[in-house]
């Protein structure tokens, strides 16, 4: 027997016991490990996956030599060729790159990641380069993102992002997944609500979706924040920075220091920043003081950011995030007084009365814990939130007697999100993302002396939801999912004040109030080809409307009397990606109907929300060209109109809605290493044209609208890699004009001219 065992040995070639592992990790170019990396050999068995700690192994292998491929979502793909001698092991380190276009990853479109190319809907991110540049322009975020995003509506140069929609809806501001909206009494201060300094990315996503809940009816703005350098254990970035008027640089002059700081050690890592600016007096392109109403003359801001993360173990993480934001005008004008459509209101010499405008705080944070696999195929992310908010307006004698108000809002929430992949045949595959939202918001609105403008709204939010992407035949790309809105809101009873020509007065009875709707999405992609990659989707949004607007001017005595009702937007979208050699394309046409609206009329001198049918439809479209490495051209473009049904007739949404055509494009020149340069072009189309009333007065948001343009310039000298001159130039050629909703919105409080020329210069050192 032993010698039969020996002859059937000896038959086997040698080599068979000549093998080796092959073990290795993955990273990102930041040095992070990735996460579920395929590595396998080209045209053989051998395949597995990375851990949380980006690292593999490779069962024994035969001498010889082989092509060994790592690929995983969001990342270039790569081949290595490595020789097996049967003697040692082989151990490597493995550095992906990540791609853009239509293999960019996004996570805020399903709660999972996913590429753009796996989304059918339109989707467009701001990454930390493009952020960089933009906020060495402007600090603004306002003006961040409609600079940057065709679908918004241009920024108004103010403190507010009022009357700025996306795809004439209002949008779901959000800081890491923790809404900032406030839905229930909408103040329009949700965009300028955290430093950009501590943003790495921002995801839109456009269209209404109801995936985050209330609040989504134009699509969802999420700025998500720094991720630590996990390269080293500390890493710094300073920024110092001298900003003011190019036109009259008299008291003009701000100043703003950013420090973070930033590293890994073990498991352990973490992220801790600070902010401060304080900014001079704005002013229009003749060098004239601009109003400070709403503005941000004369304002100091602060941030402080932090995040810290421990690896358990190569499956469990837990991060904590905490995020205070205060910004607060105290400026030395007042308003002059101006007329709308014959001259702008400017700042004056004086005090203004009643407390200082701004936000006092804004506070988030979260605690989130990830298990990567909870069970073989699915994974958990669980996350607690919460945001705490308080922002004082104007003193106006709009109230009776004169006063400022303010909106606070508390939300606590939790969301349990599973992930479960599975695969019934090599051809169909795909995973299931499914949870629970809880949501506890309690929002009101108050004079600052302690009259009650607007009650106390408790909502309350259990929302279970489920979304499905299954992969047919590889290319195929079918999403759906539905979420079930279950919403109960408690009102105490209250009594009405006066303002404006509202005489008050009015004792309404408290009610509990709910509200119950299942919203739903699906879509199509084909992503076959980069050349053509084509998408059909359907989407609902769920929100409860600004409600606070309408129980503030009740005329009856219970609440159960009010339209309140929710309002149900739906979103019909077609287009395309297209990546072509040096050529990107992006391409879309929607509508939006909604049997409620939420348009704003004037009553006797106060905005009255209308509900009346809506319909907004539009297109959009973006490209980039990259003539060579150091040089490129981008542009996006986007149109859009509204009609809502009055007495049976269509209308035209007005102005505070449904913005001008914009265009916007860029150049990107870097002539050397170690200079860059970037000039970006900003034009805004004629508004809808409205007809004034036999007195020749325009309704509310129905103002004429008279197109404009202007540049803006971005430069950057690195001295070091670590050391790096920024100057931006706000309006470069110091253009004279109106913003949209300045024009449109037919109130004189709003007729105020655009900044004129200003200047930001940065000095900023890393190691």
């Amino acid at each position: 027997m032993k010698k039969i065992l020996l002859i059937i040995l000896l038959a086997f070639p040698a080599g068979l016991f000549a093998q080796s592992i092959i073990r290795g990790r993955v990273i990102d170019e930041q040095g992070t490990p990735v996460f579920n990396i395929t590595v396998s050999l080209q045209g053989k068995k051998n395949a597995t996956k990375t851990d949380a700690n980006g690292q593999f192994i490779l069962e024994p292998v035969v001498e010889g030599d082989y092509k060994l491929s790592a690929s995983a979502l969001g990342y270039q793909s790569i081949l290595k060729t490595i020789h097996i001698t049967g003697k040692d092991d082989i151990v490597l380190e493995l550095s992906l790159q990540p791609l853009g276009g239509l293999n960019e990853v996004v996570v805020t479109a399903s709660r999972n990641k996913e590429t753009i190319g796996e989304v059918p809907s339109s989707v467009k991110i701001l990454n930390s380069k493009q952020i960089e540049i933009q906020r060495s322009i402007s600090t603004d975020l306002n003006q961040l993102l409609s600079y940057n995003i065709p679908a918004l509506t241009l920024g108004t140069n103010t403190a507010t992002n009022k009357g700025q929609t996306l795809r004439g809806r209002n949008a779901l501001v959000m800081i890491d997944g923790i809404p900032q909206s406030t839905p229930l009494r909408n103040g329009e201060r949700d965009f300028r609500s955290i430093d950009p300094s501590v943003i790495e990315r921002i995801e839109v996503i456009e269209g209404s979706t109801a995936i985050y809940g209330n609040g989504a009816d134009g699509g969802i703005i999420n700025y998500i924040t720094r991720k630590p350098d996990k390269n080293q254990k500390l890493s710094s970035v300073t920024e110092l920075s001298a900003m003011g008027s190019l036109v009259n640089s008299a008291n003009s002059t701000g100043t703003k220091i950013a420090q973070l700081f930033s590293g890994r050690v073990n498991k352990f890592d973490y992220v801790l920043s600070g902010t401060y600016e304080q900014t001079g007096v704005n002013k229009d392109a003749n060098g004239v003081v601009i109003s400070p109403f709403q503005s941000l003359s004369e304002t100091t801001s602060k941030n402080v950011f932090a995040k810290a993360g421990y690896d358990i173990n190569d499956k469990n993480r837990i991060e904590v995030m905490f995020n205070y934001f205060n910004t607060i005008q105290n400026s030395n004008y007042v308003d002059s007084s101006g007329i709308y459509g014959v001259r702008p209101i400017t700042g004056k010499l004086g005090k203004a009365l009643g407390a200082n405008q701004g936000t006092p705080y804004n506070y988030n944070a979260y605690i989130q814990y990830t298990n990567r696999e909870l069970f073989k195929g699915t994974s958990l992310n669980l996350n607690l939130y919460m945001q705490d908010f308080y922002s004082i307006f104007e003193y106006s004698d709009f109230y009776k007697p004169a006063g400022n108000s303010a909106i606070g809002s508390k939300k606590k929430g939790a969301r349990i999100n599973f992930n479960t992949q599975y695969k019934f045949s090599p051809v169909i595959e795909g995973d299931v993302t499914y949870g629970v939202d809880i949501l506890n918001d309690i929002t009101k609105q108050d004079l600052v002396d302690g009259r009650g403008f607007v009650p106390e709204m408790n909502m309350k939010n259990y929302a279970p939801y489920a979304q499905l992407k299954t992969f047919l035949f590889r290319n195929l790309i079918f999403k759906t999912g539905a979420r079930y809105e279950n919403i109960s809101l408690s009102i105490p009873d209250y009594t009405t004040i006066p303002f404006g020509a509202y005489k008050g007065g009015v004792a309404v009875k408290g009610a509990d109030l709910s509200y119950n709707a299942l919203v739903f999405n699906a879509g199509l992609r084909y992503a076959k080809w980069n050349v053509f990659n084509p998408f059909v989707s359907f989407s609902q949004g769920f929100s409860l409307y600004d409600l606070g607007r309408t129980l503030r001017l009740s005329v009856v005595d219970d609440i159960r009397k009010i339209e309140t009702k929710a309002i149900i937007t739906n979103n019909y979208e077609v287009g395309f990606s297209s990546n072509w050699k040096k050529l990107s394309f992006t391409g879309a046409y929607y509508i939006s109907t909604s049997d409620l609206g939420s348009s704003l009329k004037d009553v006797n001198g106060v905005a009255t929300a209308e509900r009346a049918p809506e319909r907004v439809n539009g297109f959009e479209a973006t490209a980039n060209y990259e003539f060579l490495v150091n040089l490129s051209l981008s542009a996006g473009y986007s149109h859009l109109k509204g009609t809502k049904e009055v007495n049976g007739e269509k209308v035209s949404l007005p102005a505070t809605r449904i913005a001008p055509d914009k265009f916007t494009s860029s150049v990107n020149y870097s002539p050397f290493k170690t200079w860059d340069l970037s000039l970006f072009w900003i034009y805004s189309g004629n508004g809808t044209a409205f007809k004034p009333d036999a007195k020749g007065n325009y309704a509310l948001g129905e103002g004429p609208i008279k197109s404009f343009n202007f540049f803006n310039l971005y430069t950057a000298y690195h001295f070091t890699p670590k050391a790096t001159l920024k100057l931006g130039i706000d309006n470069l050629f110091n253009a004279d004009y109106y913003p949209v909703l300045s024009q449109g919105k037919v109130r004189t409080d709003s007729y105020i001219k655009a900044n004129g020329a200003r200047y930001n210069l940065t000095m900023s050192y890393s190691f």
